[in-house]
């Protein structure tokens, strides 16, 4: 079961939710209104680059993911299993902290098998 493809209207909303600010909150930091960013997430306009830019420093989002009409899946190496695309795809879906959370449980992991 993996994400659907999301427009960049979505995907602007799924970043807002995933760092659990409101809208209001979310507009202030990435330097709009609260209703050009509703017009943005519900796909009425585009935003401007400097808004693109803006989420890019402020929310570190990758600009291949946000702007790419697919599901880029960003990679260093040129092959990506099925299993590593579908755990991927499960962890950009869940809320920022869970996110946190997850990776915590990982390096614990990592340390207790001696892995690098």
């Amino acid at each position: 079961m993996g994400l659907k493809s999301m427009n960049l209207g979505e995907k602007v909303r799924y970043i807002r939710k995933s760092h659990e600010l409101n809208q209001k909150e979310f507009a202030l930091r990435i330097g709009v209104s609260q209703g050009t960013l509703s017009d943005i997430e519900r796909g009425v306009c585009l935003p401007s680059c400097e808004t693109i830019i803006a989420l890019r420093n402020r929310f570190h989002c990758d600009l291949n993911w946000l702007l790419a009409d697919d599901e880029y899946v960003p990679t260093t190496q040129s092959h990506v299993s099925s299993e590593e695309l579908e755990l991927l795809r499960s962890i950009r879906s869940l809320p920022f902290h869970e996110k946190n959370e997850l990776l915590e449980i990982v390096q614990i992991k990592l340390r207790k098998n001696n892995y690098p």
